[in-house]
């Protein structure tokens, strides 16, 4: 039997394809950071990836984000950084549910992770959304799940779009886990005047 995934949420992944040098990693690590609420830690900035030594890490993004477009949501559209920030979990903090206003692409980069997860929210299944039935669950799958935890480490880059409610899982590492997340979001000319849709950004 063939499937046709026909309503996916577009999450992407490569593991372990990217890793700061140690002067890097020291930039993402003393930026300054707001007031922590309970071990969780927001950088101030919101242009982190401006920072000239981070140079590297800023296009390795950039191109993972144009790759997205271009290859998983096959689409011709412009796209272009928006904000870039820095978090930090120490042990058994975790990085409450929340999406993205104003974003189209949103990227999390694992600079230093030994182990934890990403876990997406959709609050409804696909299979309860027109019938909001409490199936019995034989295995979790894509179709019957309301929420997906993916499993990220260091060097891991996950990128999807800036609507999906998302979290961190509970850190349970000593060493802390820390993500540079960037945002993107479109340019140049939308739709047509054929469909009385254009618009220019």
């Amino acid at each position: 039997m063939e499937l046709l995934n026909l309503k996916a949420v577009p999450v992407a992944y490569d593991r372990n394809v990217y890793h700061l040098n140690k002067k890097e990693l020291n930039i993402v690590k003393k930026t300054k950071y707001r007031k922590p609420r309970n071990g969780f830690y927001l950088s101030e900035s919101i242009s982190l990836l401006e920072n000239k030594t981070l140079a590297s890490l800023k296009k390795f993004i950039i191109e993972k984000a144009e790759e997205y477009t271009r290859d998983v949501l096959e689409i011709k559209d412009k796209i272009y950084l928006t904000q870039s920030w820095s978090t930090i979990n120490t042990t058994n903090a975790s990085h409450k549910t929340h999406s993205h206003p104003n974003t189209f692409i949103s990227v999390v980069y694992y600079a230093q992770c030994k182990e934890g997860s990403i876990d997406f929210h959709l609050y409804t299944s696909s299979i309860r959304e027109c019938f909001n039935f409490h199936y019995t669950i034989n295995k979790f799958n894509i179709y019957n799940s309301p929420n997906w935890a993916l499993s990220v480490k260091t060097g891991d880059i996950v990128l999807f779009p800036g609507h999906i409610y998302h979290s961190s899982a509970v850190h349970k590492s000593p060493e802390p886990r820390i993500i540079v997340g960037a945002n993107f979001f479109l340019k140049g000319s939308l739709g047509s005047k054929k469909h009385v849709s254009l618009i220019t950004l």
